[in-house]
């Protein structure tokens, strides 16, 4: 979904002021959060939601946050909906963040799948539930290239999924483009081999080449909605970081469904901050893997 930016107040007239939204409204975003993202969101969160929010008050002419509820739930098109979704969601992301998952990736995941691929004809399917700007499926890209080889996954032998709710990001990553510091945890090797960069200091972008991208398909959906539009088992899902925010209701849901999505000999790596759960048919290899 392409979605207008919202205008660049301080390029216009200077916006009107938007109050703190009042505690009863506070509770009306915040079931509006739970019940759409299943994000819980606590009452000290009132000052975030008025400085992620007003812009879009702002940009409809809508002086409190009542207004803009009602407005959300007149809409009958969801785009407003869909702006909101951008801008209450976390989108921290980073290239080779949780670092010691993709060395245990190489050490252990890589050589099964190579040798599955060289034996079955395996084609490998990998899926990053939450991708935020890309940083995290491209990570895996180029792990897996690098490892496997061109010819071993190419024509059709390599997918990435990489789905978020936010469609800001989603944008984001199908440009492709991060500038030096993002692409600093990078080993200088890939950094040379993966990326094409600006000619000069000036022009600080590093593009993502079109033999890494092309594994990539970038897609949105809700990870929280009743049903995922995708039928695929992976033999890799990427959840890192989501179940932290989730209502603990929510959590158990959507690991069933990525379970749902996994392969028999599938695996699955959570955040390393959420290593205590324990998923029915899954044996667990490490606090979060």
């Amino acid at each position: 979904m392409m979605l207008e930016k919202t205008p660049d107040f301080s390029l216009t007239v200077k916006p009107f002021n938007v109050r703190q939204p009042t505690e009863k409204e506070f509770d009306l975003f915040r079931k509006l959060i739970l019940k759409e993202l299943g994000l819980v969101w606590g009452k000290e969160k009132k000052y975030l939601l008025h400085a992620r929010v007003q812009k879009r008050l702002q940009y409809h002419k809508l002086r409190t946050f009542q207004n803009y509820y009602d407005f959300i739930q007149s809409e009958k098109n969801g785009s407003e909906l869909q702006y909101f979704y951008n801008a209450v969601t976390t989108t921290k992301s980073g290239f080779y963040r949780e670092k010691q998952h993709f060395d245990f990736i190489r050490r252990e995941i890589l050589p099964q799948l190579k040798e599955r691929r060289g034996r079955q004809r395996l084609k490998l399917r990998f899926w990053s539930a939450g991708c935020a700007s890309g940083e995290e499926a491209f990570s895996l890209a180029m792990e897996t290239h690098d490892f496997l080889g061109a010819k071993l996954i190419s024509d059709g032998g390599l997918r990435i999924l990489a789905s978020d709710v936010n469609t800001e990001v989603l944008d984001s990553a199908i440009k492709g483009n991060y500038t030096s510091e993002q692409i600093s945890p990078i080993p200088a090797e890939f950094r040379n081999r993966y990326f094409v960069s600006g000619s000069d200091k000036q022009n600080d972008v590093h593009c993502i080449r079109t033999d890494i991208r092309k594994f990539i398909q970038f897609r949105h959906f809700n990870l929280i909605a009743s049903e995922y539009p995708i039928a695929t088992k992976f033999q890799l899902i990427f959840c890192r970081n989501v179940l932290y925010y989730l209502h603990p209701e929510r959590r158990e849901l959507l690991l069933n469904k990525l379970v749902d999505h996994l392969d028999e000999q599938g695996w699955l790596v959570l955040g390393i901050t959420e290593s205590g759960y324990r998923i029915d048919g899954l044996k667990k290899h490490s606090y979060c893997i």
